[in-house]
């Protein structure tokens, strides 16, 4: 489950400030990633890594299914 919360301070006519928060995986639940499908071994039908590390090379915190990560952001609005 995500989140955003977004608020906006009027700072002159026509100008205003956007500060935006946002939050993933806010539970911090596990995803997980592929099931081994091959018979006859140890860990046949069993996830063996999350979701956000079986993707690949990128970092486990950008990719889908990883852990809890927020971020913040100001934007000027003209």
């Amino acid at each position: 489950m995500d989140i955003a919360v977004r608020r906006e301070f009027p700072i002159h006519e026509g100008l205003r400030l956007q500060f935006r928060a946002e939050a993933f995986n806010i539970f911090n639940h596990p995803n997980f990633g592929a099931i081994n499908p091959n018979f006859g071994q140890a860990t046949f039908g069993q996830a063996t890594a999350t979701l956000a590390s079986s993707l690949g090379i990128l970092n486990p915190l950008y990719q889908q299914g990883g852990s809890r990560s927020m971020q913040f952001a100001l934007k000027l609005v003209f």
